[in-house]
């Protein structure tokens, strides 16, 4: 499975990802039609080669079809930012979770989007105080937004990505007009969803990295200022809207492939806290809870602590970019006074995504390459929930079909 490398020295927005997606080799028309599996209509996207100060690049169009003129920017896709459309419905955080979560968009693109959503979500309410649920998105700047952000993760799964790194990220600099007046780049938005991430800013004036391209970022877990060793084997560039003559307005892509050896290492974190003053349903909701903030897994394990009070360990399993974020739910969602960490060095398998094509529709399939260079396989447990279900049908023979169909691709 190849690594995406994002270089950013001149920021990064929604359009501007989906530009450079397409130069790196994902199929619009493909694009397009997994997108229309959402239930919003009024767009289109136009793609084109662009130039900014001498650099080519493709660049993207999200063409808002039922307004005459729009003149949106990609930057202010929230209600907290201005607009000139007039009076228009709006859409909450839930209500466009609940609208991905509904659609027939594969497994992994509904969690990459509600992520990246949930990311924005929470910075918005953050900087406005309000919870992420109540944060409401205008209904042009939502479709915008949309687009970017599912379009993202149509492409990280067509091009079967799953790590990402981010070697440098410029900011920009000035001010921003929005809603509440002027405010200083990168905007609060950004600011809060760049807590603890490197990034550059003041070569230029303007802003540059949007509240939804850094939430592409972080919503998917980008390691910032990581490295990577490997072979390069394919480098494209997306170009933004604007023209600035001090900065080349471009990103740069990559795909790295990080060696053919069936075993990788990296280190994660083991977060763990101790409960034994909470109902079994209670834990299990902090457990769903770490897990959408990014946990790798979590799990847990019987325990007897002072005064023979029986209770359980509650162990997650986190990646440096989401160690804070997983830590703060443990005090959010829990009566715990503490959490224990300590980092380990991990081997893992190399594995990669693949799409089998069945009656039933695309099924996702996790590959694993083994030190002797044998593979195997699973078929992911969503799809065959749901064609179980659709199909009235156990998960077991659901299994024992797509075996059957596997051997005979």
């Amino acid at each position: 499975m190849p690594t995406l490398v994002y270089q950013c020295p001149s920021g990064l927005s929604g359009d501007m990802n989906l530009g450079a997606m397409i130069a790196l080799g994902v199929d619009p028309i493909q694009l397009e039609a997994e997108l229309r599996k959402l239930p919003y209509e009024g767009w289109k996207l136009n793609f084109e080669t662009d130039i900014r100060q001498g650099i080519s690049g493709t660049r993207c169009n999200v063409v808002l079809t039922h307004t005459p003129t729009h003149g949106h920017s990609h930057s202010n896709v929230l209600t907290t930012q201005s607009h000139s459309h007039g009076e228009h419905h709006h859409r909450t955080y839930r209500d466009i979770r609940t609208a991905i979560e509904n659609s027939e968009l594969s497994q992994r693109v509904k969690d990459d989007s509600i992520a990246c959503f949930r990311a924005l979500a929470e910075a918005e309410g953050a900087v406005h105080g309000i919870a992420p649920e109540a944060v409401h998105f205008h209904e042009v700047g939502a479709i915008d937004s949309i687009i970017d952000m599912v379009g993202a993760a149509v492409c990280w799964d067509l091009l079967n990505i799953d790590r990402i790194v981010c070697t440098t990220l410029e900011v920009g600099g000035g001010t921003v007009q929005c809603a509440h007046g002027r405010m200083p780049v990168p905007a609060p938005a950004t600011a809060r969803l760049l807590e603890g991430k490197p990034f550059t800013s003041g070569g230029t004036y303007k802003e540059t990295t949007t509240p939804t391209g850094a939430s592409l970022l972080v919503g998917k877990g980008a390691e910032f200022g990581a490295t990577t060793t490997g072979t390069q084997t394919k480098a494209a560039i997306g170009i933004g809207q604007r023209d600035d003559p001090k900065l080349a307005n471009a990103v740069y892509v990559s795909l790295i492939d990080e060696g053919a050896n069936s075993e990788q290492a990296d280190k994660v974190w083991e977060l763990a806290t101790n409960i034994d003053d909470m109902p079994a349903e209670s834990v299990a909701y902090l457990c769903e809870q770490l897990l959408k903030a990014g946990a790798l897994d979590v799990w847990q394990t019987a325990a007897t602590f002072k005064k023979g009070r029986q209770g359980c360990v509650v162990h997650t399993l986190v990646e440096n970019n989401h160690l804070d974020s997983v830590e703060a739910i443990h005090f959010k969602h829990s009566n715990t006074l503490g959490v224990r960490r300590q980092e380990w060095q991990r081997s893992k398998l190399k594995r990669e995504f693949q799409k089998l094509s069945t009656e039933w529709g695309d099924v996702t399939v996790k590959v694993a390459t083994l030190p002797d260079g044998s593979q195997r396989h699973k078929f992911e447990y969503d799809d065959c929930a749901r064609i179980a279900a659709a199909n009235d049908m156990s998960i077991e023979s659901v299994k024992a079909k797509l075996e059957q169909i596997s051997k005979e691709a």
